[in-house]
């Protein structure tokens, strides 16, 4: 269980990110059609898609990894990540609307997300360093 709970914190949190915000939009735009929900889909994956090829140097280099314990406490954090981003959802489907609210919305949540959890994942390193853990800023593929 604790491998299972670690290893899916981001994709947890973001499958709940992905469903609340849908739920935004709905509420604020109303009932999508097809060319929406396509747009919304596309949104949602563009956002991972330009953060990993930027962070990968155009998918060239590997993606690093924290130490486990420094993953945990930082998705521990989760809660603020999610919250956030929502905000950063709904406030693109309160200024657009039709296809680029669809597309924008879960685009701007997904990037605030993973911004955000990336700064919740710093913050995790500095209290385990500053706590005396030795391994906490160690990460795997350190490819600079």
């Amino acid at each position: 269980m604790r491998s299972t709970v670690g290893r899916e914190s981001t994709t947890f949190g973001f499958s709940i990110l992905v469903t609340v915000t849908f739920a935004i939009l709905q509420v604020t735009q109303g009932s999508p059609q097809p060319l929406q929900i396509f747009s919304y889909a596309a949104g949602a994956v563009a956002s991972f898609t330009l953060l990993e090829g930027v962070l990968s140097r155009g998918f060239r280099r590997p993606m690093p990894q924290h130490a486990t314990q420094t993953l945990t406490l930082g998705t521990s954090l989760n809660i603020v990540s999610v919250l956030v981003a929502l905000a950063a959802g709904w406030g693109v489907a309160e200024v657009t609307s039709g296809v680029v609210a669809w597309a924008g919305a879960p685009l701007v949540a997904g990037l605030t997300y993973l911004l955000v959890e990336g700064l919740e994942e710093t913050l995790a390193e500095r209290i385990l360093v500053s706590a005396g853990d030795p391994d906490a800023q160690e990460t795997s593929n350190q490819d600079a």
